[in-house]
């Protein structure tokens, strides 16, 4: 078989564009974790390694370490890379996630591996959300990215009016007029959560649209990294919206 040594192969050259721009159909994954989990969820098409190919029904190029390291993001990358699309989306299910404009790519990472130990398997990104195919996004993910059904809604007013037609209570985050997360309790299982912008919060037309804005008690800070807020409300609205569903 041959081996691509040259980094200035067009090969080398085209997943070093992938990595720069990413689309839901073709993105570029690193590590021997990444490219497992794709497989598992068959959204792994292409794979490139300086080893041997561990899944013989995969598309399979071998690369030389220059030529790796070259097309690879990180700096000391797994002998492996991988060419990967996102899976088809399945029916929505009861807990949904909308992202606002959330731009840290490791927050959004964090947040898609969260909701889906939590039961939030739908996330939407909103217009101006960094795109969960970034590379140190993907890192943070942990393959949560292959296990979620991720949608790109061009409109986010549309898309709450929508959500709460088909029966959906719709939640925010606020430090201003909410209400102690430990008092709400959801009026049906359905529930769609928002989280906003790291500076900003949610925009005004979506936070209208919230039937109740939730607070997170704290001591001695006003404001929680909106990974690790996310966090909280979605287990605290996990447990709730179980105990409703009993």
């Amino acid at each position: 078989m041959e081996k691509i040594s040259s980094t200035s192969n067009k090969k080398v050259k085209a997943l070093c564009a992938l990595g720069k721009k990413p689309t839901p159909k073709a993105f570029l994954i690193e590590g021997y974790h990444m490219v497992e989990m794709a497989y598992a969820a068959h959204c792994l098409d292409e794979i490139y390694s300086t080893e041997e190919c561990p899944y013989p029904d995969v598309l399979f190029t071998r690369l030389g370490e220059e030529a790796l390291q070259k097309a690879a993001i990180s700096k000391n990358p797994e002998p492996i890379l991988g060419i990967a699309h996102l899976p088809g989306n399945k029916e929505i299910g009861d807990r949904v996630l909308i992202l606002d404009r959330v731009q840290d790519p490791g927050n959004v990472g964090t947040m898609l591996r969260t909701a889906l130990a939590f039961g939030f398997n739908d996330v939407y990104f909103l217009p101006g959300t960094c795109t969960p195919m970034n590379a140190k996004c993907l890192a943070s993910t942990q393959g949560a990215i292959f296990e979620v059904n991720l949608h790109f809604p061009d409109d986010g007013l549309a898309l709450l009016k929508e959500l709460k037609e088909k029966g959906y209570e719709v939640l925010g985050s606020a430090l201003q007029d909410s209400m102690p997360m430990e008092t709400y309790f959801p009026k049906s299982g359905k529930l769609a959560l928002i989280l906003g912008n790291e500076g900003q919060g949610m925009k005004e037309e979506l936070r209208k649209e919230c039937s109740s804005l939730l607070l997170i008690h704290m001591e001695a800070m006003e404001s929680l990294n909106v990974g690790v807020a996310g966090g909280i409300l979605m287990h605290h609205l996990s447990l709730k919206s179980d105990e409703n569903v009993r």
